[in-house]
């Protein structure tokens, strides 16, 4: 006796429209899909049952809902049924629950009439974090998120549980979603979609160019292998939008502006995505999860004025952390503080040394940005700053100026210990298996750090000085102020000769 063949014999990765995801396919279809299609008698011997449940995780649009919706296509018989989370719920007492059991009844049904000869169900849940967050922790006085979660767990690995279903989840947040659900037997196999590397970049972007090919609309000077180079951190979603965007330059070319829209018929026939059109595409989408380059460039506007040893030997020394966190497979967290006077460069040479790194990803931490943030929502959006990072397979965290984003106060030595433990728990962390993270940090007043305990979780401090002229101190921003300064001066005398002259010769 064996079982009906659930597999398409016809599909494949490119043709359902999915790029970079041949690993995890790879790890589904074994885990998921490969006891179903074996001979019942041989699973039987086996004395196993067949995965029930998956949870997709990762970054927005880097294909999880895209991903489960073409299982359909993959898999003769059924069509999945494709629930959103939040459709579940319900303002009547006891209808959300009947919603979830209102799912399973033609998989019971069947499972009835057929036992093991029955076909696979498959129940998709995108935001499946909406209705099964950690019992406990809705308080909305109604218990509908508890009961919603019981009634799940009864029905995936209750009494009376089917051996015909497969339950796949997907969302942002595996961290909200209770633990009983992600247990073996329930959603046991967790899988993470993660950033597509530079190959799977390659197959988005064959996938999303390839009516322009075959169409012969896309221009001969265009390379895929050097936009998939380029695309660093861009989620499959965004690849997506970058071809559309490059298409609308094209298009854009063939469309007259002249009191009315008209299109010019004589270009279309004529008309390819070429090179420069992906550029500007590029240059205008820029990735969720990409470097910060354009508020970082305004931190180093001016430069690195190399007036001495000191910006020198941080420069190399930083270098040097730059390349052990590339190579170096014992260290995957290197964190390094850069300590001096107020005005001496330290920001701009921590942005700088960011920047050259080239990691996909580059984020600033500045107080800045936090003005009139109350201490939870600053730990929020720190933290925020070290999960994204924690997405990308190599990322640069700036953390400027510490002691104000601890909100030090000298007069009583006060600061906030909230913002305080939550930075000292995400600058020992480790970043996840496959992942590493460089952080640079700045202060003034190192000697304030180091009572507080947080200099002990930086790996080097190098000490930025001052330039000095004789005894006084000179700092980098007051320098810059100065020569401007100067300029000015200068600039009045000059407007004020040609006043002058003006002045003479029209009294002539």
């Amino acid at each position: 006796m064996q079982q009906t063949s659930i597999i398409n014999p016809n599909w494949n990765f490119e043709d359902m429209g999915i790029g970079g995801l041949d690993s995890q396919f790879t790890v589904m279809f074994r885990r998921a899909f490969a006891s179903r299609v074996m001979p019942i008698e041989i699973v039987e011997k086996l004395g196993i049952q067949h995965v029930k449940g998956i949870l997709l995780y990762g970054p927005p649009g880097t294909g999880k809902t895209l991903m489960a919706r073409k299982i359909g296509q993959m898999l003769e018989g059924r069509e999945p049924k494709i629930v959103n989370g939040p459709e579940v719920l319900s303002k009547y007492v006891g209808e959300a629950e009947a919603n979830i059991r209102a799912l399973f009844e033609d998989a019971e049904t069947e499972y009835k009439q057929k036992g093991e000869m029955s076909s696979l169900h498959i129940i998709i849940f995108d935001e499946i974090d909406a209705i099964c967050k950690t019992r406990g922790t809705v308080n909305n006085g109604t218990g509908v998120n508890d009961s919603i979660v019981n009634q799940l767990l009864s029905k995936i690995d209750g009494v009376d549980s089917l051996n015909n279903i497969l339950l796949i989840g997907m969302t942002n947040r595996p961290d909200m979603i209770d633990d009983a659900l992600t247990r073996p037997g329930r959603l046991e196999l967790k899988l993470e979609i993660s950033l597509p590397d530079e190959n799977g970049r390659l197959q988005i972007f064959q996938i999303h160019t390839k009516q322009m090919h075959d169409n012969d609309m896309l221009g001969a000077d265009v390379d895929l292998k050097e936009l998939a180079a380029m695309a660093k951190n861009y989620s499959g979603a965004e690849i997506a939008g970058v071809c559309r965007s490059a298409a609308s330059y094209a298009t854009n070319r063939c469309i007259k502006f002249e009191g009315k829209v008209e299109v010019k018929q004589e270009m279309i026939k004529d008309m390819k995505v070429e090179r420069e059109d992906f550029m500007r595409a590029l240059e205008e989408l820029k990735p969720a999860f990409g470097a910060a380059t354009e508020e970082m460039d305004e931190w180093c506007r001016n430069g690195i004025v190399k007036w001495g040893d000191s910006v020198d030997r941080v420069l190399n020394d930083g270098q040097l952390f730059i390349q052990q966190v590339q190579n170096s497979t014992r260290t995957p967290r290197v964190a390094v503080l850069l300590a001096g006077p107020p005005n001496a460069g330290k920001t701009a040479l921590g942005v700088t040394l960011a920047l050259r790194s080239g990691f996909p990803y580059v984020k600033m931490i500045t107080p800045e940005n936090m003005v009139g943030y109350s201490e939870f929502a600053k730990v929020a959006k720190i933290n925020k700053v070290f999960e994204d990072a924690y997405k990308s397979p190599q990322s640069v965290i700036v953390i400027d100026e510490i002691e104000r984003l601890l909100d030090y106060v000298p007069m009583g030595q006060r600061f906030s210990n909230t913002v305080l433990q939550a930075l000292l728990v995400l600058l020992k962390k480790r970043p996840p298996k496959g992942h590493k993270l460089l952080i640079i940090g700045t202060t003034s007043n190192q000697s304030v750090l180091n009572m507080m305990g947080i200099v002990d979780a930086f790996s080097r401090v190098m000490h930025v000085d001052t330039m000095t002229e004789g005894s006084e101190i000179i700092g980098v921003k007051k320098l810059y102020m100065l020569i401007e300064m100067a300029r000015q001066v200068r600039f009045s005398k000059t407007r004020d000769k040609k006043r002058l002259e003006i002045s003479e010769y029209s009294s002539h």
